[in-house]
C-alpha cells in the first residue's frame, strides 16, 4: 500500500509542538505528490470543498464532517489513528484586503486562486 497524504484547509498552530518546516509550493507539486497516494483529508469548510477539489484535480472530502486532528505521543499530527510526518495545506486567495463578514462563509466565486503549503515535521 502507498503512503497516505494528509491534507486540509488550515493547520492549527496549537498542534505545532515540534520542529517543522513550512514551504510555499506550486499547486502542481501537490498534484505530483498526491499521485498514487491515499488522501486523508481534514477539510473543514464545506462551502469551499468543491472548488478546492476542482483546483487540485481530486476529491478532498474528509471521511467524516469536520474531522479533528490530534497529536501522537511523539507530537506528530494524527487522524483516524494514522500518524503523519508531513501535511499539505491548500488555502484560498481572495482579492486584496477581502474578508467575509462576521458569520458569513467564503463563497467559491470570491476565490481568485489557491496557495499551497507543505509542512514537514523533523
Amino acid at each position: 500500500m502507498t503512503e497516505s497524504m494528509l491534507i486540509g484547509n488550515t493547520f492549527p498552530l496549537t498542534l505545532m509542538r515540534r520542529r517543522l518546516t513550512v514551504d510555499v509550493v506550486p499547486l502542481e507539486e501537490l498534484r505530483r505528490a498526491a499521485a498514487g497516494r491515499r488522501i486523508v483529508s481534514f477539510w473543514g469548510h464545506a462551502n469551499t470543498l468543491r472548488a478546492a477539489s476542482a483546483a487540485v484535480g481530486f476529491d478532498l472530502s474528509p471521511a467524516e464532517e469536520r474531522p479533528v486532528l490530534t497529536l501522537s505521543p511523539e507530537a506528530f499530527p494524527s487522524l483516524g489513528g494514522e500518524v503523519f510526518r508531513e501535511c499539505w495545506i491548500l488555502s484560498p486567495d481572495c482579492r486584496r484586503s477581502f474578508r467575509p463578514s462576521v458569520g458569513d462563509e467564503l463563497k467559491p466565486e470570491e476565490i481568485c486562486s489557491w496557495q499551497c503549503l507543505h509542512l514537514v515535521w523533523q
